[in-house]
C-alpha cells in the first residue's frame, strides 16, 4: 500500500509540474487572463479532467502557483530575523545562508516563472507582493532601532535590495551559485543591520 502511494505521490508532483511548466511558457508570451485552461492541458500533455483534481481554474493554478514561492521568502524572513534577534556566532551565520541558499534553489529550479511574473508584459505585481513579506518581517526588527530613519522606510529600503538582487542574478543566466548568492544575501542583511545598530549608540 505504502508503494502504490508513493507512486501516485510522485505521479501527483510530475502532473502538477507539468502543467507549472505550461502556465510558465504561457505566462512568457501573454498574462494569465489571455490565457485558457485549454492551451495549458495542451502544452502539458493532460487532459482537461486531471487538471480540474487539482485546480478549480487557471486563477486557482496561478495563484497558488505564487503562493508556493512566496512561501518560500516568508519562511525565509521569519527564519532570519528570528535568528538576528539572538546573538551572532559562526553556527547562526552558517543556519542562515543554509535556509537562504535553499531558497535562491528554489528560485533557480522555478527562474523561468519568476522571470515570467516580473516581466514587463506581466499583470500581476510581484514585486509589491514580495516587497511586503520581506517589509512586514523587517519592520520589527528596526522598529528596535532608535534611529532618524523610520524602521518602515529601513525595511522598504532592504527589501527592495532584496527583490534587485534576486532579479539581477535570473538577468545574468544564474552565473553565481545558489550558495554565492545566499553569501552576497547574508551580506547585505548583515551590513545593513550592523550600521542601523552602530548608528543607535552615536
Amino acid at each position: 500500500m505504502k508503494t502504490n502511494a508513493k507512486q501516485t505521490d510522485r505521479r501527483v508532483i510530475r502532473t502538477k509540474k507539468e502543467i507549472l511548466n505550461a502556465l510558465t511558457e504561457l505566462l512568457e508570451q501573454k498574462a494569465i487572463e489571455e490565457i485558457t485552461v485549454k492551451e495549458i492541458t495542451d502544452l502539458a500533455g493532460i487532459n482537461r479532467g486531471t487538471f480540474y483534481l487539482h485546480y478549480i481554474d487557471k486563477f486557482d493554478l496561478f495563484e497558488k502557483s505564487v503562493n508556493q514561492l512566496l512561501l518560500e521568502f516568508r519562511e525565509m524572513g521569519t527564519f532570519i530575523i528570528s535568528k538576528a534577534s539572538t546573538k551572532d556566532s559562526g553556527e547562526q551565520k552558517e543556519e542562515i545562508i543554509q535556509k537562504i541558499t535553499s531558497v535562491f534553489d528554489y528560485v533557480k529550479e522555478n527562474h523561468r516563472f519568476v522571470k515570467a511574473l516580473t516581466s514587463k508584459n506581466s499583470s500581476y505585481s510581484f514585486h509589491h507582493k514580495f516587497n511586503e513579506i520581506l517589509k512586514d518581517h523587517l519592520v520589527g526588527l528596526f522598529e528596535s532601532i532608535d534611529g532618524s530613519v523610520p524602521a518602515v522606510y529601513l525595511a522598504t529600503a532592504l527589501s527592495y535590495a532584496y527583490q534587485g538582487l534576486i532579479q539581477t542574478w535570473i538577468q545574468n543566466d544564474m552565473q553565481e551559485s545558489s550558495r554565492e548568492m545566499s553569501e552576497y544575501a547574508y551580506q547585505l542583511f548583515h551590513h545593513f543591520e550592523t550600521s542601523m545598530f552602530n548608528g543607535q549608540d552615536n
